[in-house]
């Protein structure tokens, strides 16, 4: 299966009682915890952690088992106090996507109309609209048939698919996907490019006679998945096909007729959307699924994943900040801080859900535009 393996950094904070006197103990187990929740909201599970490479921590330090792996950890702060230490880390960190923690929740998304590469390969047939009518077939399938994803938009605005999406590289940069997400409300942004559909002429006028081929085209196509709560772009799929292209080269075709589907070329691109859909499905199952504070008053917020997505009344839920670092390269990171509040379901609609704190403790410091988790419960 296609795809990327991206990494996240996670800052969380970790305390531990000093038990007659040791400090070291103490701190130990104050980082564990601060690790381990790191480890549960990247969604991994606990196992084994394969490597830290820091000057100052080292793999014998720590008995924290993930199945994801620690590529870093930095130390942010140490509190002392007589009976206790807080430790507060930032922890990098590639989660292995076979434990599939979040399988519980259907990951929200939104389709972005496909975008043709290199126009002038649709000139003959005159498919221009080829790229929307696939992604249109693809996100009617998904919503139709996808167990993992409540498909929310089919993207569809005034606004230039051109300046959004199609330049050298095809990448959604954070500011277009913060848009994207908004205006869908969404976690999850699938897009694509149609990158070959030129086509081939067959020379030999004695083949041409015999099987009546006039020409072959090309279908390559390819996917990207992004998400839009870290910025980064998850998953990329390719796909490659080709058949025999039965019309008239001189004529405009209608892609939405049954004649072009049913065609070879039509059911060469069925295929490959079939495949498309297997694969994203099967990628997206391990997927978080997280959800933004839309609204927020005293003890009580609103999120938007509900009932569409699996979210049921008494689920715990665990509210985290959403920042950004420049690393020593001088690139910014995607960061979360874990907060100490835990909220609970109290009232679930179809896209959303209301919370509340233990306690009726209020929520401090805690804004629209945050992020809740459930991989910490």
């Amino acid at each position: 299966m296609p795809g990327v393996c991206l990494a996240a950094w996670y800052q969380t904070t970790g305390v531990a009682k000093i038990h007659q006197g040791d400090k070291t103990s103490a701190r130990k187990k104050a980082v564990d915890e601060a690790i381990k929740e790191a480890l549960l909201f990247s969604g991994a599970s606990i196992s084994s952690i394969q490597q830290v490479r820091n000057g100052l921590l080292t793999q014998d330090l720590f008995m924290v088992r993930s199945s994801g792996v620690v590529n870093d950890i930095e130390i942010l702060s140490e509190d002392w106090s007589n009976s206790s230490v807080n430790v507060t880390i930032r922890a990098d960190i590639f989660a292995d996507e076979r434990q599939c923690m979040t399988a519980a929740y259907r990951k929200s998304l939104a389709v972005i109309p496909f975008v043709i590469s290199h126009q002038a390969q649709a000139q003959i047939g005159g498919i221009y609209q080829l790229g929307n009518k696939v992604s249109e077939t693809l996100y009617q399938a998904l919503t139709n048939q996808s167990s993992s994803l409540d498909v929310r938009d089919y993207y569809q605005s005034p606004m230039k698919f051109a300046n959004v999406q199609q330049n050298i590289t095809g990448q959604l940069n954070r500011a277009m996907l913060d848009n994207l997400a908004q205006h869908s409300d969404v976690q999850y942004i699938l897009t694509g490019r149609l990158t070959d559909l030129s086509i081939e002429y067959n020379d030999n006028k004695m083949t041409n006679w015999l099987t009546g081929e006039q020409a072959h085209r090309y279908f390559d196509m390819q996917i990207e998945l992004y998400d839009a709560y870290r910025g980064e772009k998850v998953n990329t799929f390719t796909y490659q096909t080709d058949a025999s292209w039965s019309f008239d080269t001189k004529q405009t075709v209608d892609i939405n007729s049954r004649r072009f589907w049913q065609s070879e070329y039509g059911a060469a691109i069925n295929s490959q959307l079939d495949k498309s859909l297997n694969e994203i499905e099967a990628s997206m199952r391990c997927k978080s699924a997280n959800a933004k504070v839309i609204d927020v008053a005293d003890n009580q917020l609103r999120f938007n994943l509900g009932s569409q997505n699996g979210v049921k009344a008494g689920d715990k839920f665990k509210v985290l900040h959403q920042a950004s670092f420049t690393d020593r390269q001088g690139k910014v990171r995607p960061n979360f801080i874990v907060s100490h509040y835990e909220v609970e379901v109290t009232q679930v609609y179809a896209h959303s859900a209301l919370a509340q704190t233990k306690n009726n403790q209020r929520l401090e410091n805690i804004q629209v535009g945050d992020l809740i988790s459930s991989n910490l419960f």
